[in-house]
């Protein structure tokens, strides 16, 4: 069956889909033979962690099928993926609701193709399971007229790796949170604090973003001291995993600062002393708030 019966923009479900121009009834992707095509198919609303979307950059990003491990090139992914030596079409459908049947409806977003510059990239992602994993994102280029709508991604992968300080700088009064605090308020009071006593000290701080080429994850760097060129990374308690995630944070940031900056991580308290030997290794100061107001440092 010709795939040139569908319009973009026409609303069907997808059993008549499917009796129309076959493929499987399951899955984000479904490939057929009886009409030589692929149907892409998204979610209503596609949960926060899913990489599917429109980009600003005017292609049309879909995460690929999997929902536990790491994905793989296989099976739909293979499909959609060589969909042109195959000789199959590639038509995108964006769910809209659930009709008075029951049977759930897709707007038609039209036919595109697998960019062949660049036909997937990978990212980080959580499974079903809140697993971190490697995800497929496919590239997909419109081929003709697409229909409006269609969900759209919260940040469109960067093209070169870009590090942005023009943000808001940190609020400068210290926030005076203590009774049930959370660990994301603990760690703004922190950081709030020891930015107050920078400035006090004169120093210019900021916060930053670092975009990597091909990520749609924006990397936060929680404080930069301009003044002394310092990546400073806060966390909630001192524990090992704490400590130990943030090493690997400081150690991935400062490969993208030129000229490269000094480490500092910042903790609620002091950490052990097998855990400030592993720092000093690594040249990373470790600086904790002291009960006078003040701060403490493995410097001083």
């Amino acid at each position: 069956m010709a795939t040139d019966e569908l319009t973009a923009g026409e609303v069907v479900t997808r059993r008549e889909l499917h009796e129309r121009f076959g493929g499987t009834p399951q899955g984000g992707i479904s490939p057929s033979t009886k009409s030589r095509m692929v149907m892409v198919f998204t979610a209503d609303s596609p949960a926060p962690h899913d990489l599917t979307g429109w980009g600003e950059d005017g292609i049309f990003h879909f995460m690929g099928a999997g929902m536990h491990g790491d994905q793989e090139m296989t099976r739909g992914n293979l499909a959609l993926l060589r969909h042109s030596a195959d000789g199959r079409a590639v038509h995108v459908f964006h769910q809209l609701s659930v009709n008075t049947e029951g049977a759930k409806t897709h707007r038609h977003l039209g036919q595109f193709e697998v960019d062949p510059e660049q036909p997937y990239y990978t990212a980080d992602a959580p499974d079903a399971s809140g697993d971190v994993r490697t995800v497929l994102v496919f590239r997909l280029r419109p081929v003709g007229a697409t229909a409006a709508g269609g969900p759209r991604l919260p940040v469109t992968p960067a093209t070169e790796t870009r590090i942005l300080r023009a943000l808001p700088e940190p609020r400068i009064e210290p926030v005076r949170l203590r009774a049930q605090e959370s660990p994301r308020a603990l760690v703004a009071r922190l950081t709030a604090d020891y930015a107050s006593h920078l400035r006090g000290l004169g120093h210019e701080v900021s916060a930053a973003q670092v975009r990597v080429k091909g990520e749609t994850r924006i990397a936060q760097v929680d404080l930069l001291d301009v003044t002394e060129n310092r990546l400073i990374e806060v966390k909630h308690n001192a524990t090992r995993d704490s400590v130990r995630r943030a090493i690997g944070a400081l150690l991935d940031y400062r490969r993208f600062f030129n000229p490269t900056p000094t480490l500092t991580l910042l903790l609620p308290s002091a950490p052990r002393e097998d855990l400030l030997d592993l720092c000093a290794s690594l040249c990373i100061e470790v600086v904790w708030p002291t009960p006078e107001g003040g701060f403490a440092s493995t410097h001083d």
